[in-house]
């Protein structure tokens, strides 16, 4: 159950105890890098086209998970699950966080009952920043120091721009944008990592790229134009990944040149798959960039869910290693907390689970099934079984992942008690974790899900 924060820092000092013997010194720099509607087949390595040298690094030095989740489709409800390691349903943040209502979504925020991983790790010494996009409340009460955050540099909204940004903040202080909004993402998070580098620190990069608006440097888009001359719009697209992939790639040479990479945690991944908005590449672009998967952002098919993901930590996890064990972003936290040493909050229930063991290589079993639910739709999946319900259907769909990634052959005719346990226990979770859910839509949305 959550606790509340008035006595948030009390509990978390007595409750966590001891570092299981770990000094301040000994602790580990963590660094999650969060892309935004980056597709699970962008990265140079999977045969995109597109120039990801950075990111291949990180691959070749790390560990690559192939069926690593977003706790959502959409953005908003992956960052309350990557900070809380909890279902977002079960943290106020079900649906995309708006500073006004939306049709059936009401006014949104992260709750301030959650841990998050700034707060867990504060009394312990660390020191913690979230550079770039915020996007899970838009009030001041609910801006990034409220959550734990030591600084915050970046843009409160979900889509902020690259050139005109829109929305930025230095902590409380209206902050002025000069130049391309990734490139000063990449220049604050260099700046936190030298300012903090003698202790322990937690730094969040969330980088808006390579969400709409597609903006990015000329010469890139110049070069991409000439490489995909019949995607249409993908180009402005990879322009934007690769832009991010040199941000990472200078965040990775910081790290060389401090001599922090060996103690620090590399985390990277997308908060959900590629946009099929007409305001992005349009269907045409997100069908690319989700590859062999089915469908694309706000879908709970794979190509909304499953997106790319990387971890480094030099001398602790093997380099070069492939995993294929469903993991999901509300597991990052439990995964931070273990990997330094500091024992979850007391009475602070976390739904994410350690993937520190398959990251370092050793034996890994999740053993409950993963839920998604939004207004569109809802998935579970269990083993190599996924349900997955669009809300306009009148039935939902099952899949065996491990012989159909793609999910074509839809197999619930021919399995009808998979689908009824497995409806079962999403009517189980949604009573424990989302109760009072917001109304289904049961007309499809042709923005959200445009047909060809």
């Amino acid at each position: 159950m959550l606790k509340i924060k008035p006595i948030l820092y009390l509990f978390l000092l007595a409750s966590f105890g001891s570092v299981y013997g770990q000094k301040q010194s000994q602790l580990p720099n963590i660094i999650m890098i969060l892309a935004d509607d980056m597709g699970w087949a962008d990265m140079s390595q999977d045969g995109s086209g597109i120039d990801t040298p950075h990111l291949d690094r990180l691959a070749a030095e790390g560990v690559k998970l192939t069926s690593f989740y977003a706790s959502a489709p959409i953005c908003s409800p992956t960052r309350a699950a990557l900070l809380t390691g909890r279902y977002p349903h079960s943290v106020g943040v079900p649906e995309l966080v708006s500073n006004v209502q939306r049709e059936n979504v009401p006014v949104l925020a992260l709750d301030h009952k959650a841990v998050t991983i700034p707060e867990a790790l504060k009394p312990h010494g660390y020191r913690s920043m979230i550079a770039g996009k915020w996007h899970l409340g838009h009030h001041r009460p609910n801006w990034p120091r409220t959550h734990g955050f030591d600084e915050f540099w970046g843009s409160l909204i979900g889509t902020p721009g690259f050139y005109n940004v829109k929305e930025t903040y230095h902590n409380e202080a209206l902050a002025k944008v000069d130049g391309y909004f990734t490139d000063q993402i990449t220049d604050k998070a260099i700046g936190f990592i030298r300012q903090e580098k003698d202790r322990p620190f937690f730094l969040y990069v969330a980088y808006n790229a390579p969400h709409y608006p597609l903006e990015a440097p000329a010469d890139l888009v110049y070069k991409y134009r000439r490489r995909f001359r019949d995607k249409g719009l993908f180009a402005i697209y990879a322009a934007m990944v690769e832009q991010m992939d040199c941000g990472i790639g200078r965040i990775l040479d910081q790290l060389d040149e401090l001599g922090l990479a060996g103690n620090t945690l590399v985390v990277f991944c997308s908060d959900n798959g590629p946009s099929a908005e007409i305001t992005s590449y349009g269907l045409p672009g997100a069908k690319i960039s989700a590859g062999p998967l089915k469908e694309h952002k706000f879908s709970t098919h794979e190509g909304g869910i499953r997106v790319p993901f990387l971890a480094r930590w030099p001398g602790k996890i093997p380099a070069g290693r492939v995993r294929d064990q469903p993991a999901i972003t509300m597991d990052l936290m439990p995964t931070f907390l273990q990997a330094c040493g500091i024992a979850p909050p007391a009475g602070y229930e976390m739904h994410g689970v350690s993937i520190l063991p398959m990251l370092t290589g050793r034996p890994f079993e999740r053993k409950e099934p993963l839920h998604w639910e939004t207004q569109h739709n809802m998935a579970v999946r269990k083993g190599d079984w996924k349900l997955v319900h669009q809300f306009w259907t009148d039935k939902p769909y099952l899949y065996n992942l491990a012989k159909d990634t793609g999910e074509q052959d839809d197999l619930a005719g021919k399995h009808p008690e998979v689908v009824s346990e497995l409806l079962a226990a999403h009517r189980e979770w949604l009573a424990r974790c989302y109760p009072n859910p917001v109304p289904h839509q049961k007309k499809r949305s042709g923005y959200n899900f445009p047909e060809e």
